[in-house]
């Protein structure tokens, strides 16, 4: 059934550099990129990479932004081009959702590609790595769903200059997440579910655990799984002997979301389940069953605009696929590196950080971006998604905080 959302809910524009802190260094200086700046300047046609998941269990993430990515690159072009005429090239290279192969590729788009800019990845894991590579090679990367505070800074709170992103951060997600249940929802004891060794999983859960505590309220139960785990009966054993009245499911697989909410309302545990922007799918309530009916998920706004549902209509009428969040991270990506360049008037790699830095505002499907020039984490709206049927709609009351 088509996913049908309507808005119930007051949006809120975070702050996401407070949930990072002030930590991160100036802004680093203009320097002298290497060998993209011939594709920058003296090409007829602008190369933009694009590494995700292109296969493996979650390619159908990866695909849905090189999706999103290609009908930007087609709109653009059909427009005219940027800078007087150039035309655009996305250059898609599968990283495989894993650190190593995501960094090769980039490599791979920088040396051999030419590339003036890179889009993804989706996973915090790979954009770590990418990261330094990015600042050695001077050629900016946008992380999409890369949320982990050290996709753009490093472990002394230093800025890795040539890397952004286009998603809140897990400080910030865990602290809304955790301050919403206790202060909206009275949770006093809640259980934690999340996914060992995975870094945003285990990154979101810790930021939802300090929330809880810091309120009063109480971790009553804290159970981890492995990646390939598909039955979650044990850890929900233990769960429902402590009896909590939510339980805080941080997974980015919304087959195990569902596998894990179905599994659990058949051992008879009825209470709330709750996630994060990892529930992002289409497919989540109808895979769930009924399972997930009430639940509930935080997120960004865009979804729910005219625009992105009818970019959504659009994708799947190019592509036959249902919108996912990646979709509208790989268009925005794009045209926010089109932006740049047109205020920078150049697609020289250091010319297009610079002005991604200096981005005031960026009107995109996703919402309203405002980017942070000390940590390049951006503002933007977030609302809380209640299951109703097969789809998830914005829910009932607001999440209105800032961290």
């Amino acid at each position: 059934m088509k996913k049908e959302i309507s808005i119930f809910l007051a949006v809120v524009m975070v702050l996401a550099l407070v949930a990072c802190g002030n930590s991160a260094a100036p802004n680093a200086p203009a320097a002298t990129n290497n060998g993209s700046e011939t594709a920058g300047t003296d090409s007829d046609t602008i190369k933009i990479g694009y590494v995700s998941d292109l296969t493996g269990a979650t390619a159908l993430w990866g695909t849905a932004g090189q999706y999103g990515a290609e009908l930007a690159v087609k709109d653009i072009n059909e427009a005219g081009g940027v800078l007087g005429g150039k035309m655009l090239e996305l250059v898609p290279m599968d990283g495989k959702g894993e650190a190593a192969d995501s960094v090769s590729a980039f490599k791979k788009l920088v040396d051999e590609h030419h590339i003036v800019a890179s889009i993804g990845t989706n996973f915090s894991s790979c954009n770590i790595p990418m990261a330094s590579v990015a600042d050695e090679v001077k050629v900016p990367i946008i992380g999409t769903a890369a949320s982990n505070e050290l996709v753009t800074v490093d472990e002394n709170g230093n800025l890795h200059p040539y890397s952004f992103r286009m998603c809140f951060i897990d400080s910030y997600l865990g602290t809304v997440i955790g301050n919403y249940a206790v202060d909206k929802l009275g949770v006093k004891n809640a259980a934690l579910f999340t996914i060992a060794g995975n870094t945003n999983s285990e990154s979101v859960g810790s930021f939802i655990r300090d929330a809880i505590n810091a309120k009063g309220a109480n971790i009553v139960a804290d159970e981890q799984c492995q990646e390939g785990d598909v039955d979650f009966r044990a850890q929900l054993t233990n769960i429902k002997a402590k009896n909590p009245d939510i339980i805080f499911v941080v997974m980015n697989d919304y087959a195990k979301n569902a596998t894990f909410a179905k599994q659990a309302r058949e051992m008879g545990i009825e209470c709330t389940l709750m996630g994060h922007d990892g529930w992002d799918s289409a497919q989540l309530a109808s895979e769930a069953q009924g399972a997930l009916e009430g639940c509930l998920y935080v997120s960004r706004i865009g979804f729910n605009s005219p625009d992105a549902k009818a970019f959504g209509e659009r994708v799947a009428k190019e592509y036959g696929i249902s919108m996912e969040a990646e979709c509208l991270f790989g268009y925005d990506g794009v045209n926010w590196i089109v932006d740049a360049i047109n205020r920078a008037g150049s697609a020289d790699p250091t010319a297009i950080r610079d002005a991604l830095e200096q981005t005031e505002v960026f009107e995109g499907l996703i919402g309203t971006l405002v980017m942070d020039p000390a940590t390049h984490n951006p503002s933007m709206a977030c609302a809380l998604y209640e299951c109703h049927g097969d789809s998830f709609e914005i829910g009932r009351a607001s999440c209105r905080e800032r961290v």
